[in-house]
């Protein structure tokens, strides 16, 4: 509503800067979760929850279906880049700082590929535009 007119002069900065919050959300999540003793799991479903819920914020703002409701790779992006966080934290020698950096950018990257080359999840159902009646 009040934000259309600024988005629409901005998206290509809005969707870098959402690609960088949603790869930073998701790993303060997570390690939120490590930090709690949860099982590694959970930890990447919090990392999800927390990196695509500031989404969902925005698009209802701009009064849009969020993201994540749609068939953009999203939380995906969030659900890789938190196994392979919980991964490199565990079985490399890389440092913390690192191993938090270099997943940020995986998940940023994995949402940059998915929308500039057009990726989509697959569909396990038919609706009625896909149906032969």
């Amino acid at each position: 509503m009040i934000f259309k007119s600024i988005e629409k002069n901005f998206q290509v900065t809005l969707f870098i800067f959402d690609s960088f919050g949603l790869g930073l959300f998701t790993i303060i999540g997570l390690q939120k979760g490590l930090n709690a003793n949860l099982h590694p799991v959970i930890c990447i479903v919090l990392g999800t929850i927390t990196g695509c819920f500031g989404g969902i914020i925005r698009d209802i703002l701009l009064n849009k279906i969020p993201l994540i409701f749609r068939k953009e790779i999203y939380a995906t992006a969030c659900i890789i880049g938190g196994s392979v966080f919980l991964l490199l934290a565990k079985f490399t020698t890389l440092t913390y700082s690192f191993v938090q950096i270099l997943t940020i950018l995986l998940i940023v990257a994995i949402r940059t590929l998915a929308v500039k080359y057009h990726w989509e999840m697959p569909k396990f159902y038919v609706g009625k535009e896909n149906s032969e009646m």
